[in-house]
């Protein structure tokens, strides 16, 4: 996946001309722009992974200056959200929401899209909040900051934005003392705050006069508060840019059912002792397995699959027993896989491995009656599909799974020797899972 995302990144000068609305208009990006634009991705793509996330924000961030693209500005808003920057990640997210896409716009920018909505309702309860109230009511004119910045008056007793952390709260007013408390707010969190404010005593203001600056025990508010860092642009998703890096459950419950066609292959001892290929014996059928798992450190899966299938009708009465008619077959399986899911969100390769038991009956009618032949036996499991989310709970799993082992003569508890044969069972089916994140 980290190839596939570069290699995106670095198909940004083939999509130049459908990207051209969203350049920066200043001029037109040269290559050698793009080329430096890349590499600083590229440098910041390491850094993200290895953990340096302030070192990785700021590549980002050059790299939206110098070249406008909507992964740059997905990957700010995730290093922003891993360094606790929550308000402004959440604002970053909302952008590439907001932001319409043109009519003819490739698939992969609503996928970008689709990636800015997933991750900003992940991280959007994240953001604490602070109520901020003032007593007693009716103080004419109370004026607010929050580690001194300026905040609308209109604010006071309604939620207020903040990142997790200690915050200073200042609220002054003409012909009051200032009052100033500091807040601990934690990830998720609510708080109310409420401010006292004491008249000065002997001292009144006229309606309309200008309140002096704020009297504190402590440091008195900033004349000139520093300018707020504005959010980062809007921008529109970039086809030729890598994926961003996903913040997803690294564990998950899984739970379906495959249902598909089972084909029999190789061969298996006969009641005579004889060996006959699959074929004769069994026919294709119609088969269904319920699977069940965990997936572990995101990508792994390990889980447990029973599987049965009614078989057609072989030949055995060729093969075995001239006289035999009405022969049916069935086999069923139980066995321990572990898998791997190349992007448990998004459409990608699955491929599992594991051990079985199997166990595989036949039964006919000849003169002397009803006849049956009942094998066991190890197998090795192997299966690959395509993981194909529907939905954030839902998957479908279009697969092809194969038992490879031998069974022993018949009806028998020993194994190996001149009378084991070598098989295969092949099921091509499609699965519905369900995917509930832990």
């Amino acid at each position: 996946m980290r190839t596939l995302r570069l290699l995106l990144f670095l198909a940004v000068p083939g999509a130049a001309s459908a990207l051209s609305w969203s350049v920066p208009a200043r001029a037109q990006v040269t290559e050698s722009e793009r080329a430096a634009a890349r590499q600083l991705f590229k440098e910041g793509d390491e850094l993200q992974r290895a953990g340096k996330f302030t070192d990785a924000l700021d590549k980002f961030q050059r790299a939206q200056q110098v070249f406008s693209a909507p992964t740059n500005v997905l990957r700010i808003a995730e290093c922003d959200a891993a360094l606790g920057h929550l308000v402004a990640s959440a604002e970053s997210y909302r952008a590439l929401v907001r932001t319409p896409l043109p009519a003819g716009s490739p698939p992969a920018f609503q996928a970008a899209v689709d990636q800015a909505r997933g991750e900003l309702a992940q991280v959007e309860p994240r953001v604490p909040k602070l109520i901020v109230q003032v007593e007693p009511p009716g103080v004419p004119g109370p004026q607010l900051q929050i580690d001194g910045q300026p905040v609308p008056a209109a604010l006071f007793g309604e939620p207020f934005q903040l990142d997790p952390g200690t915050h200073r709260v200042l609220v002054f007013a003409s012909g009051y003392m200032s009052a100033e408390q500091s807040v601990v707010l934690k990830e998720r969190e609510t708080r109310s705050l409420q401010v006292t404010l004491k008249p000065i005593a002997g001292v009144t203001y006229a309606p309309g006069t200008a309140p002096p600056p704020p009297v504190t025990t402590d440091t008195p508010p900033p004349t000139e508060p520093a300018p707020a860092i504005p959010p980062p642009p809007p921008a529109i998703v970039d086809a030729s840019a890598p994926g961003a890096v996903h913040k997803r459950s690294s564990m998950a419950l899984i739970l379906g059912v495959h249902l598909g066609l089972e084909l029999p292959a190789g061969q298996i001892p006969s009641p005579t002792g004889s060996a006959i290929d699959t074929t004769d014996a069994s026919g294709g059928g119609f088969a269904y397995a319920l699977d069940a798992g965990l997936r572990f450190a995101r990508y792994g899966y390990l889980g447990v699959t029973v599987e049965h299938a009614g078989l057609g009708g072989g030949k055995v009465q060729t093969n075995v027993d001239p006289s035999a008619t009405g022969l049916t077959s069935n086999t069923t399986s139980l066995g321990l896989v572990i898998g791997f899911i190349a992007n448990p969100d998004r459409a990608s390769f699955f491929a599992e491995g594991g051990l079985q038991a199997r166990w595989y009956s036949l039964s006919w009618q000849d003169p002397g009656g009803a006849q049956s032949a009942h094998y066991s036996g190890a197998e090795l499991l192997l299966g690959m599909g395509l993981w194909l989310p529907v939905g954030h709970t839902f998957r479908l799993l279009p697969e092809i799974t194969g038992g490879l082992g031998s069974f022993s003569s018949p009806n028998t508890s020993s194994s190996g020797g001149s009378d084991s044969a070598g098989h295969g069972f092949v099921m091509l089916g499609i699965g519905g899972l369900f995917n509930v994140d832990l």
